[in-house]
C-alpha cells in the first residue's frame, strides 16, 4: 500500500490567470499596443485580470525568460526598449532556420496547404502593408515551419519570428517603398512555387536573398535623413 502522502491539488484558476496574462502582454508587447520601455503595473493587470498579483509575477516570470519584461534593482518591471546590439546575430539564427525549414517543407507529403496563404500575403502585400501584411506573412513562414515537421526546430524557428515582429513594424514597413513590396511579392511567389517543384536549392536561395533584402531595408531606417546636409555655420549650401 502507498504511505506517500497525497500530492497537493493544483490551483486551476491561478494558472490559467498566469497563462492568460502570459499570452495577453506578450501579444501586447510584440505587436506594441504596449511600447517599448513601458513600465508594467502589476496591481493594474492583477485588477484588469481579476486575479491575485501572484499569477501576474508568475506570468512576468515567464516573459522575462524571453527578453520580453526586464526587472529592475527597485522590483519594478519594464518592457525593455529596442536594442540592434545583436541584428546580426539575429538575422544569422533567422537566415539559418529559414534555410532548415525550407528543406524540411520540401519534403512535406501535402504542400497544397501553401497556396491560400500565400495569396493573401500577396494581396496584403499589394493593398495593405504593414500590420496585415506582417500577419498574413507570420502565418505562411509558422506553416512553413509546421510542414518540416521538426518539432525541436520549429520551437526556436517560431521564436525567432516572433522576434522579429517588432523590427519589421518599426523598421521595415514604414521605409519599403513601392519597388521594395513589389520585389518581395515577386520572390515570394518564387518562393513557394520552387517549394511545389520541390526544388529545395532554388527554394534555399529565394529565401536567403529575401531575408538579405529584408535587413537592408530595416538598416535603411538607421540612416540620417537630414542631418548631414545641414550647413555648418559660416558654410554656405
Amino acid at each position: 500500500m502507498d504511505s506517500s502522502p497525497p500530492l497537493p491539488a493544483p490551483k486551476p484558476k491561478a494558472q490559467r490567470g498566469a497563462i492568460q496574462v502570459y499570452e495577453t502582454l506578450r501579444d501586447d508587447i510584440l505587436w506594441l499596443r504596449i511600447a517599448p520601455g513601458t513600465a508594467i503595473d502589476e496591481v493594474a493587470l492583477a485588477t484588469r485580470f481579476d486575479i491575485s498579483r501572484t499569477p501576474v509575477r508568475e506570468a512576468l516570470m515567464l516573459l522575462a525568460g524571453e527578453q520580453l519584461v526586464v526587472f529592475l534593482p527597485n522590483r519594478t518591471s519594464i518592457v525593455p526598449p529596442l536594442s540592434l546590439h545583436n541584428m546580426g546575430e539575429y538575422m544569422d539564427m533567422y537566415l539559418l532556420l529559414s534555410r532548415a525549414v525550407v528543406r524540411g517543407a520540401v519534403l512535406a507529403a501535402d504542400l497544397s496547404p501553401l497556396q491560400p496563404p500565400l495569396d493573401d500575403l500577396l494581396a496584403h502585400l499589394e493593398t495593405a502593408p504593414g500590420e496585415p501584411a506582417l500577419r498574413a506573412e507570420l502565418a505562411l513562414r509558422r506553416l512553413l515551419g509546421d510542414l518540416a515537421n521538426n518539432s525541436f526546430q520549429n520551437r526556436f524557428y517560431r521564436q525567432i519570428l516572433d522576434m522579429g515582429i517588432r523590427s519589421k513594424i518599426l523598421h521595415f514597413f514604414p521605409n519599403a517603398k513601392p519597388a521594395d513590396l513589389a520585389a518581395i511579392r515577386l520572390s515570394w511567389a518564387q518562393f513557394i512555387d520552387a517549394i511545389l517543384r520541390r526544388d529545395a536549392t532554388a527554394a534555399d536561395q529565394i529565401i536567403t536573398r529575401m531575408l538579405l533584402a529584408e535587413n537592408e531595408i530595416i538598416l535603411r531606417s538607421l540612416h540620417p535623413r537630414f542631418g548631414h546636409d545641414l550647413p555648418l555655420q559660416g558654410e554656405t549650401t
